[in-house]
């Protein structure tokens, strides 16, 4: 049976060891958010928490213990108990911190980044303590530095885009000083690993107000270091049937893409990639607007080799290109054979390019949702029809298939059966009629 929290407290209180609930846990507490991001900080050095936990009989993982990090399973569930310490990173930041470890809850709590996740509550007695205003800030819904703004983001420039990260994920707004100090060091996050600077940004896309977390990063000026490719956006602007510069509409277009929990990351993703070609091919037309002819095919180049320096999942990237390569086509839901061309070429992801599509248009001078629901509808329909046409019955089976082609039995056989089926759903081939079905069979096969 696994331990519990209350028995990992019993046990660090008879060794005479603090320990304190720190982080995230207790701000989505404050905020009516359930947490299963559990963290703890103790006075107790990395060999001594290992100890303590293998004699609770629990399992336990190391990895980052030369951070003075102990991961320990309670209850089912991953929690990470840190022995105090300071940090610090290398100019600039670097992948890995260097780590001193310290004697206080308050020493701890003043090397960490924002004062919303800077209290602690003592696990023995209940004691909060909150040194620098982290739940007032909460309650204001501001996002404050801790100490001085600009050497916290030197300490690590990471910590710029978690702001911004928490701009998106919890709606809140930037402290006027803290984005100061943002905007003094942005240029170093140019230093920081692609992995880290990606996953913040994969964490601010897929929060509950990206455009205001996107618009942050561009305010502070991480947006030209981060994802220098969007850059030119910002001021780019487009037609009578757009509200907003590519900037602008970018944003309309990530905040009002609907989601699965499936399809989240990739649609955020897309809603953020999908006008990238915009600002290399603007031009003027005759008639003196912007153009952006074949937008699309420059983006989706532009926003394959964007998604590949991100270190992007290969199979991700793939869909993302893929959506906003197709991004403007438009099939006319009438025509059956070219809502079916538009599905194949989607690989099943017309789900997807839908809402893009519905989201793309949120922020037009005009409304096309008429269309995008007539799209829908027949994008349904010849799904239907296909799932219809694998069930229905071929005149011939596979047995008089082989036969009449004297061949072995194989894929070839398949395949025109599920077209005599399709045939036979169309009223095209009548039920029964082996006759005609073996003239087509034929014409299929090449043989006349």
């Amino acid at each position: 049976m696994e331990p519990t929290h209350a028995d990992l407290r019993d046990a660090f209180r008879a060794r005479g060891r603090q320990l304190w609930l720190v982080g995230g846990a207790l701000r989505d507490r404050l905020l009516g958010i359930e947490s299963h991001d559990i963290d703890y900080a103790t006075d107790a050095l990395p060999d001594e928490i290992e100890a303590i936990a293998r004699s609770l009989g629990a399992r336990v993982t190391t990895v980052g213990k030369r951070f003075g990090t102990v991961g320990v399973l309670l209850e089912g569930a991953w929690v990470e108990i840190t022995t105090f310490r300071g940090e610090s990173y290398a100019p600039g930041g670097g992948r890995w911190p260097e780590v001193t470890f310290g004697r206080t809850i308050e020493e701890d709590l003043a090397r960490r980044d924002f004062t919303i996740t800077a209290f602690a509550e003592n696990a023995h007695t209940g004691e909060w303590l909150d040194l620098f205003g982290g739940e007032a800030d909460l309650r204001a819904g501001i996002i404050r530095a801790v100490g001085e703004p600009a050497a916290r983001f030197r300490e690590d420039p990471l910590r710029i885009l978690r702001g911004v990260r928490f701009v998106s994920q919890l709606g809140f707004r930037l402290d006027p000083a803290t984005a100061a100090g943002m905007r003094e060091t942005a240029h170093l996050i140019a230093a920081l690993s692609q992995e880290r600077i990606t996953a913040e940004l994969d964490k601010l896309l897929q929060g509950r107000a990206p455009a205001a977390g996107l618009e942050a990063l561009r305010d502070v000026g991480a947006l030209a270091f981060a994802l220098p490719e969007l850059a030119p956006m910002p001021g780019c602007e487009q037609n009578r049937f757009h509200r907003y510069d590519v900037w602008g509409h970018t944003l309309a277009t990530v905040q009002a893409i609907a989601t699965t929990p499936e399809t989240h990351r990739i649609r955020r993703w897309a809603a953020l990639l999908h006008d990238l070609g915009k600002p290399a091919v603007r031009h003027t037309k005759p008639n003196g607007e912007w153009g952006f002819y074949r937008h699309e095919v420059v983006g989706a180049e532009l926003a394959g080799a964007l998604l590949e320096r991100l270190r992007f999942g290969r199979a991700d990237a793939h869909v993302v290109v893929l959506l906003v390569r197709r991004h403007m086509e438009r099939p006319d839901p009438a025509d059956r054979r070219a809502v079916r061309r538009f599905m194949a070429k989607l690989g099943g992801r017309w789900r997807d390019l839908l809402a893009l599509k519905r989201a793309d248009n949120a922020s037009h001078t005009y409304d096309d949702t008429a269309y995008h629901d007539a799209l829908e509808a027949a994008c349904l329909r010849a799904e239907q029809e296909e799932a219809e046409a694998i069930r229905a019955e071929s005149p011939l089976t596979g047995d008089d298939l082989v036969r009449l082609f004297d061949r072995p039995p194989g894929p070839w056989v398949g395949v025109i059966k599920r077209q005599l089926g399709a045939m036979v759903l169309d009223g095209d081939l009548a039920p029964g009629d082996r006759a005609a079905a073996v003239e087509v069979a034929r014409r299929l096969m090449g043989r006349a």
